[in-house]
């Protein structure tokens, strides 16, 4: 509602704004007694922006004719108002869920121990925006959650274990996608980015569409074919991903070599296999460029 109040204050202040019907407009109207319906439409005159602009500002202390949205975090919105869950972001949208094999994540040139052994961890959970350095030459994009607390098990290229993990994100953990994005298009150029996913259409798919990313992290070639044939691989995860299928054949003139083999072996096969599976069965892992 703020930011619909802003735009219509800004939008010829001095003269009467007609607007098509819309639950946010017409919720404004009956929140600040402003403005009118006619039909499909809502008429707002200049008084009624002048009024609607001065009781916004007395209720939360904010000119909705200066700023085009309320503070991000719930906190900011706290000090002005009764509702904290007004602000503009969720919770969890500056999350990002990190972990190291090594132990050791550098941030902000400081060093983090990690990994008690007692408890394992799947890493640990800083606020993005907090982070203004990396000082890992190496970041790994993991697509799923539970890859992240299994570093220990995994069969790694020596590049991979000093190097800055980061979880994808999902809708549920509080770790989320569009952080990971953003902080990969922060600080991604200059450090080499590898993704390690699924071993199918929409993990490769994930691979190439990550800011920065170089490689994609996965069982030597010479397993691929065993992989995809043998009872651990799932074909109902395949018939599920038709449209990154397409993806990858429209992108095919771009992609390296072996990223082309991989996606006929995978068309080939009409099969999948999953991180999980490649801890389990104990697969060395290599890096393969993800374009030419």
């Amino acid at each position: 509602m703020f930011n619909w109040i802003s735009q219509l204050l800004k939008k010829n202040p001095g003269k009467t704004t007609i607007h098509p019907f819309s639950k946010t407009g017409s919720a404004v109207i009956d929140r600040y007694q402003c403005g009118r319906r006619q039909g499909n439409k809502l008429f707002f005159t200049a008084e009624d922006k002048r009024s609607i602009r001065s009781q916004v500002k007395q209720e939360i202390n904010i000119d909705p004719f200066e700023a085009s949205q309320l503070p991000k975090n719930r906190v900011d919105v706290a000090r002005l108002h009764n509702n904290e869950k007004l602000a503009n972001n969720p919770v969890s949208q500056d999350h990002l869920l990190v972990n190291c094999p090594a132990g050791i994540i550098q941030l902000n040139n400081r060093q983090i121990q990690l990994h008690s052994d007692i408890i394992p961890s799947v890493g640990f959970m800083p606020i993005a925006s907090s982070i203004n350095q990396i000082n890992h030459d190496v970041i790994v994009v993991v697509e799923n959650l539970a890859i992240m607390q299994l570093y220990s098990q995994l069969i790694l290229p020596d590049i991979c274990q000093k190097a800055l993990w980061i979880y994808r994100g999902d809708h549920k953990s509080g770790a989320k996608t569009e952080t990971c994005y953003q902080f990969l298009s922060r600080f991604g150029q200059g450090k080499t980015v590898i993704v390690f996913s699924d071993m199918d259409p929409k993990g490769l798919e994930i691979a190439l569409t990550m800011p920065q990313a170089d490689y994609w992290l996965g069982p030597e070639s010479n397993l691929w074919a065993s992989c995809l044939a043998s009872k651990f691989a799932s074909r109902s995860g395949y018939d599920a991903q038709n449209s990154s299928v397409h993806y990858l054949l429209n992108r095919k003139e771009s992609l390296s070599q072996p990223i082309n083999e991989l996606v006929l072996q995978i068309q080939v096969d009409q099969s999948s296999y999953r991180q999980e599976h490649m801890v389990a069965h104990h697969l060395s892992l290599v890096l393969f460029p993800l374009l030419k």
